[in-house]
This record gives C-alpha cells, sequence and structure tokens, in this order.
C-alpha cells in the first residue's frame, strides 16, 4: 500500500512559513534562507524588513546597502512595521540615504522610533505618509520648542507617545487638546516644571496610561506640584508607572498621593523609593496588577495589605516584586499570595544606566 502524505494547501504553507521565519533574528540566515526557493522569497524578505534599524551616517556598508536596496525594489517598503532610526545631527540625513522612508505605504508602519544627539526632528520625515499613519511613536532627543510635540500630537492614527523633556523647551500646548493619543511615556529631567505641566494639560483628559521617570527627592513642592498635576489634568488613568531617574536617599511618598486620588487604576507600578508603606492604605479595589521595588520594611505592609484585599474583595490578581530578598521574605508573600488566589513573582533589581537613569526596560 502506498504512503500517503499530508500537503497542505498553499496558503496555509505561506502562514506556517511566516510564523517560522518571524522567529528567526538572525539577519544572514534570513538573507539565504530568500533565495532558497520562490515560495520562501516572500516569507523571509517579510521578516527581514519587518524591523529596520538605521543610522544612515554611521559610514558602515551595510547602511548604504540598505538604501540602496530599498530606493532600488520598493515592494520591500510594504514589509517595514518598524523602524528606528539614529542620527547625529537631525538635519544631516540626506535625501539619497533618507528618501526612501517616504516611499513606505501608508498604514504599514506600526512603530517609528527616533534617536539624535542634537539639532531639531526634521518636519519632512515625520509628514511622511507612513510616520503620519503610524500608531507608536518614540523621539529620543532634546525638543527646544513644543512645535514638534504638537505636530505629533495631531498625528491621525497615533496611540502611543515616548518623549524626553530637559526644560527650557519653548513655547506651550492648548489645554485638553485633540488627539487620539492613549499612552504617554515621559523622560522628565527636571522633575515637575512648566513644559512637563504644560503637556500633561493638553493631554492628560485623553490618557488611560502614563509612565513617568523624573527627578524626585529634590523639592518637597515640586514633588507635592507633580502629585497634583497628575491628579488634576489625568483624572482617567488606568495605568500609571512612576520611577525615579537616579537612586533616592529617603522614599518620597509621590504615589502615596497619587493612588489617593485616582480610584480608577488597574494597574500600579512603583519605582525605587516613590512609595511609603503608608500607599498599602490607599491602593483602590479597582486595581488588578501590581508591582513595587521592594525593600524589607515593606514586607509586614504589603503582607497585611494582602490580607485586608481578600477581606473587601478587591479586583487584585497580580503581584510582582523587584529586588533582592536577603531576608527570606518572598517566602511568606508568595504564599499569602497564593492563598487569596493572587498571582507572585519576582524580579531582580533593575541596574543604573552610566547617566544615572534607572534602566527602563
Amino acid at each position: 500500500m502506498a504512503s500517503v502524505f499530508y500537503r497542505p494547501p498553499p496558503s496555509l504553507q505561506e502562514d506556517l512559513l511566516h510564523y517560522v521565519f518571524e522567529h528567526i533574528s538572525h539577519s544572514q540566515t534570513l538573507a539565504h534562507a530568500s533565495v532558497v526557493c520562490r515560495a520562501w522569497l516572500m516569507p523571509a524578505q517579510a521578516a527581514l524588513y519587518k524591523d529596520i534599524e538605521y543610522s544612515p551616517l554611521a559610514r558602515r556598508p551595510r547602511e548604504a546597502l540598505l538604501a540602496r536596496t530599498l530606493r532600488t525594489r520598493p515592494h520591500l517598503l510594504c514589509f517595514v512595521r518598524r523602524l528606528s532610526l539614529a542620527t547625529i545631527w537631525t538635519h544631516s540625513p540626506i535625501p539619497e540615504l533618507c528618501d526612501w522612508i517616504a516611499r513606505i505605504p501608508e498604514n504599514h508602519l506600526h512603530e517609528f522610533r527616533w534617536t539624535w544627539d542634537r539639532g531639531h526632528p526634521l518636519p519632512a520625515l515625520l509628514h511622511s505618509p507612513a510616520v503620519r499613519a503610524a500608531r507608536h511613536i518614540e523621539l529620543k532627543g532634546r525638543l527646544y520648542s513644543f512645535d514638534t510635540v504638537q505636530s505629533v500630537l495631531e498625528l491621525p492614527s497615533i496611540q502611543s507617545l515616548s518623549i524626553e523633556l530637559k526644560g527650557g523647551e519653548k513655547g506651550g500646548l492648548p489645554e485638553r487638546f485633540p488627539t487620539r493619543l492613549k499612552h504617554l511615556d515621559v523622560m522628565a529631567y527636571e522633575g515637575h516644571f512648566r513644559s512637563l505641566g504644560a503637556l500633561l494639560a493638553a493631554v492628560g483628559h485623553n490618557l488611560e496610561s502614563l509612565r513617568l521617570a523624573c527627578k524626585l527627592g529634590a523639592n518637597p513642592d515640586e514633588d507635592s506640584a507633580l502629585v497634583s498635576c497628575i491628579t488634576t489634568h489625568c483624572p482617567e488613568l488606568r495605568r500609571l508607572d512612576v520611577e525615579g531617574i537616579a537612586p533616592l536617599d529617603a522614599p518620597v511618598p509621590i504615589l502615596d498621593g497619587l493612588v489617593r486620588q485616582l480610584q480608577s487604576l488597574e494597574t500600579l507600578n512603583g519605582g525605587p523609593g516613590t512609595f511609603t508603606d503608608a500607599l498599602f492604605e490607599e491602593v483602590p479595589s479597582s486595581l488588578v496588577a501590581f508591582k513595587l521595588a521592594f525593600a524589607p520594611s515593606l514586607a509586614e505592609p504589603l503582607a497585611a495589605f494582602l490580607e485586608e484585599a481578600r477581606r473587601r474583595g478587591t479586583r487584585l490578581a497580580a503581584l510582582e516584586l523587584v529586588g533582592e530578598d536577603k531576608l527570606g521574605h518572598f517566602g511568606r508573600l508568595a504564599e499569602v499570595c497564593r492563598t487569596h488566589g493572587v498571582s507572585f513573582c519576582t524580579q531582580r533589581e533593575r541596574p543604573v544606566s552610566s547617566d544615572g537613569r534607572m534602566d527602563r526596560g
């Protein structure tokens, strides 16, 4: 009797190839796979050009080859989903190295990330069809005025924005600016200051999540003003992440004041020194996921909070602690969580980068 072999239909074969190639991170392997046969060509190219990191002035053969390939083979542009652009001077990318970005088809690019050392973001790139349709924008470099921020907020498809504010940004933004932005990630080097307040006043009413890393503990009045600014302009937050840029000498009760007034929070992430044990008395019943930087002094208040949360019938489903457990507290907390049906996990303390900021991974 002859053997019977199952051959999946062509559409399924292609789906399987896409799935396999998407899990290959080595670009050379994908390049070799694309020339094996015609059936492998498109799935391999889709994976190869899906996520592009590009430094046009790095003077490396790879950058010149990539620009030439995408300029002469425009069909490859439809595969680009994430583009990370790194430049030294933002005015320096010359047209023949960056003109292909403007040719990426609209609604294909999902994420656009731009890192620069000096200069101003180029409006031409920000206004290209693909970038205008991107849902996630990340700008890492000094913004000298709010004109660039406003042009980004006006993008018709934007849902999340990550930016850095270093103080001294000129201009401003209209309050309650009409935008589709839902998720904001801000690195504020000077803590609470005019630029941060202006940004939150413009977009806070529409935000569902806020991730903030800033200078804390230098001035109690500024810390209090930060709490007031967030609670005033971002009343409907469902997720809040707060951490200091540098390690704090003593805890600053930023989160204590925030959760007291933000009663719709579902996810809360507190970095080292951003709260005290008084936080556990203010946690809203809506909270589902809790992630905290752990210190031994928090063990007893945290265990009591978990017991009380169970009695009150809160929605808490997950607890994650970041830090070292030198005194063996995690075992007890894990048992309390298990008893009350709360998922429990731990993570090592995140390192501090060379500029003093906590790793935000």
